[in-house]
Formats: C-alpha cells, structure tokens, sequence
C-alpha cells in the first residue's frame, strides 16, 4: 500500500516598510517625493515604489514594486494592488525614480498611470498621484495631465 504525499509550500510575503506609519498625511506632491528621496537609496537604477495610504492620506505602508535598469522598470497593475487590498489601502500614490536626471514622463509612464487609475477605480483605490522623481526635481502626473486619472475620460 502506498500513500499519497502532498507537499504544501508555505509563502511567507512580506511588504518593506508595511508597518512603517507617518504621523501627517502626504497633502502635496512634495511630501510624496521627499518620501520617495528618502526610500530609494540606489539611483543608478528605475526604481518604481507604491505609497498606501489610510482615508486621511497618511502612509499605512509602501512597497519597492520593482527595480529596473537604468532606463526602465516593469510593473503589473496586480503586484501594486495586491499589498494594497492586503493592507486596507483607500488611496496610493506610485513614484518612480529617473536615473538620468531628467523628470519628463515618458509616454508608458502615462500609460501606466492611465492603467492603474482605471484599476484603481474597479478595486475602490483611488489613485492619487504618479510622480516621476530626481534627486532634486520631480513632476507629478496629477498636476501636468489630470485627465490620466479620471478613468471615464480615457480610451
């Protein structure tokens, strides 16, 4: 006789900074990119970074959801909403770092933030803001395109 043996594989996920709280929410553009500054530390490399946040838009959490190379970096919609579902997230702001210097959105950085703005809007996350950051500029896709985060404009 013989029996049958099922391996079960236990995943343990954890988020960097889940538990990491800030006492006063991210109100303008600034905060979020001097909070970016302040996580990534390697800018030879795109670094794309989540920030989720509670009702009053204070951090409940962030994740580095990828590091690319220099002049790229690969995100799915699924890897920046999952940890925010788990977490109980109700807004987010998504950054990524320009290791050239130059803080011009690309034309996918628009893409992507079209994509998870309509996401965001199915799961009830709202999507705040995209920024793209430098060491000493950023440009927050809320404030040049605005209609990249209203989901019923775009096509």
């Amino acid at each position: 006789m013989t029996e049958d043996t099922t391996l079960i594989r236990e995943v343990a996920v954890s988020y960097r900074g889940a538990r990491r709280r800030v006492a006063s929410p991210l109100r303008a553009p600034a905060d979020a990119a001097a909070f970016v500054r302040s996580t990534v530390a390697d800018d030879a490399r795109e670094h794309f970074l989540a920030i989720y946040l509670d009702g009053r838009h204070r951090p409940i959490g962030y994740q580095v959801v990828s590091v690319g190379t220099a002049t790229a970096s690969l995100i799915h919609p699924r890897e920046i909403f999952q940890p925010a579902i788990g977490i109980g997230a109700v807004a987010m702001i998504v950054a990524h770092n320009h290791p050239s210097q130059d803080p011009s959105p690309s034309a996918e950085d628009r893409t992507v933030t079209t994509r998870l703005a309509k996401a965001g809007q199915l799961l009830g996350i709202r999507l705040l803001d995209h920024l793209v950051v430098t060491t000493d500029r950023f440009v927050s896709l809320c404030e040049e395109s605005p209609d990249l985060f209203d989901p019923s404009t775009a096509s």
